[in-house]
């Protein structure tokens, strides 16, 4: 989910890039001297617009302790960002939280980041960014992993577990656990309670201040993004950096009025919809913080998806004193519960 109070930059169009400036081979340090070293890359993906028109697209992605891609023991986590136009670099950091013995995957959405970002909005969907995923998933050739979504990530990487369990041709075990962290269930809900929060703090302000000139916006989203965003003293420079260069905000409509639902073969008469654990989802861990903005309202959805019926696994974990950015407010806290639901689940 966007930051409800953070002003919009422009960014211009990344062109796919060329061969002179891809980042094949290319790795780097990370945040400081002796951090973990990382690869990077493109990959191609094709989207097409509404004139059935196809686009060569180029799809940024990093690669933490590359040289395990391939483990048994411990399979990789690929870790999808939220927005949707924020890169995945305020992620980053979760690297430090976990074990050097996994490998752990980024990549910037379409529209985000260091990959293409076209202005046709025809060519943004949430359909779209999942057929993405499958094709990193195709193309780096893994065929065991976790997802970790955070907010608008987490729809996009539940709605990729879904399709491979209402797709017959998908390798339905390919996904071994999924985490949902500060993921609505409802993008209108999402809004109404985002709103509530807003407003509850406007009349707080007044009341302390009953003769303040309006407007008193700047003053009131400042106390929102302290209170329900991100709670740490300064706001982190990964999460400024990232909101500083923001990518393409896509399909307004498809998001906000987004609401999960069961896989479809859940719902059918048919002797296939017998479910028989290649056609349940993965285990799934929930994680929001205390004060988030996607409150306890906006999870209630996933209760109601998430029965024995429909997964192998669920759990909820709040994390205290944190809001939207567990992850940077309870970096230590965040990590561990990732590294355990990982590694209770990699076999």
């Amino acid at each position: 989910m966007m930051l409800s109070t953070v002003t919009d930059c422009s960014r211009a169009v990344h062109p796919f890039a060329p061969a002179s400036t891809s980042a094949r081979g290319r790795s780097g340090s990370f945040l400081r001297f002796g951090a973990p070293r990382f690869n990077e890359d493109f990959i191609r993906v094709h989207r097409c617009d509404d004139h059935g028109v196809t686009h060569d697209l180029s799809l940024y992605y990093r690669i933490y302790h590359p040289s395990l891609m391939n483990s048994q023991e411990s399979p990789p986590l690929i870790v999808l960002h939220g927005g949707p136009s924020l890169p995945s670099s305020y992620l980053y950091p979760i690297v430090q939280h976990m074990p050097t013995s996994r490998s752990i995957i980024f990549y910037d959405q379409i529209g985000c980041g260091q990959s293409s970002q076209p202005a046709d909005e025809q060519l943004y969907s949430i359909e779209k960014a999942v057929s993405d995923l499958k094709e990193l998933v195709r193309s780096l050739g893994i065929n065991k992993f976790h997802i970790l979504g955070h907010s608008f990530g987490g729809v996009v990487a539940y709605e990729y577990a879904k399709s491979s369990l209402e797709d017959d041709n998908e390798q339905h075990q390919n996904c071994l656990s999924l985490t949902l962290s500060n993921t609505p269930a409802n993008m209108v809900l999402s809004h109404e309670e985002s709103g509530r929060l807003v407003q509850s703090i406007n009349e707080e302000f007044m009341l302390e201040n009953s003769t303040a000139v309006l407007p008193v916006s700047r003053i009131v989203n400042d106390r929102f993004r302290k209170r329900h965003e991100c709670r740490t003293e300064n706001a982190p420079e990964p999460l400024v950096t990232a909101i500083q260069s923001r990518g393409v905000t896509f399909g307004p409509e498809a998001v906000r009025d987004y609401i999960a639902f069961s896989p479809a073969h859940l719902h059918s008469s048919s002797p296939r919809s017998v479910n028989a654990p290649n056609k349940l989802m993965p285990p799934v861990l929930l994680i929001r913080g205390e004060h988030d903005f996607v409150t306890e309202e906006c999870i209630k959805g996933w209760r109601k998806i998430f029965t024995t019926d429909t997964t192998r696994g669920y759990r909820e974990e709040v994390l205290n004193n944190c809001a939207h950015y567990c992850h940077l407010e309870s970096p230590q806290g965040f990590g561990e519960l990732i590294k355990n639901h990982c590694f209770i689940n990699d076999y």
